[in-house]
C-alpha cells in the first residue's frame, strides 16, 4: 500500500479505531457530514477488521490498548 511504500521496513505505525459508541445513533442524527449537509453516518469497523486492513497494507500488529469502556483503541503495528 502507499503508506507502507513511504515507511522503511521497521517503522511503526499508531493507528486508532472506535469498535463501539454509546452514542452512535445521536451522533449520527445530530452532525452533518461534508456531502450537502446530509447526515453523517459512520460506519464502525469491528478491531478485526481494522487489524486486517492494516495486515493487508504491508504492517504487523505489535500491541493495542483500548480504554475501560472499550469505546477507543489504539493499536502499534511495524512495517515489515
Amino acid at each position: 500500500g502507499g503508506l507502507a511504500k513511504a515507511m522503511q521496513p521497521g517503522g511503526l505505525l499508531l493507528y486508532t479505531n472506535q469498535p463501539w459508541h454509546p452514542q452512535l445513533e445521536m451522533i449520527a442524527r445530530s452532525l452533518t457530514s461534508h456531502r450537502g449537509g446530509q447526515a453523517w453516518v459512520m460506519r464502525r469497523r469491528t478491531q478485526g477488521e481494522m487489524d486486517q486492513l492494516v495486515a493487508a497494507a504491508g504492517f504487523e500488529k505489535l500491541d493495542q490498548r483500548i480504554d475501560q469502556w472499550g469505546i477507543f483503541t489504539v493499536s502499534v503495528a511495524r512495517r515489515v
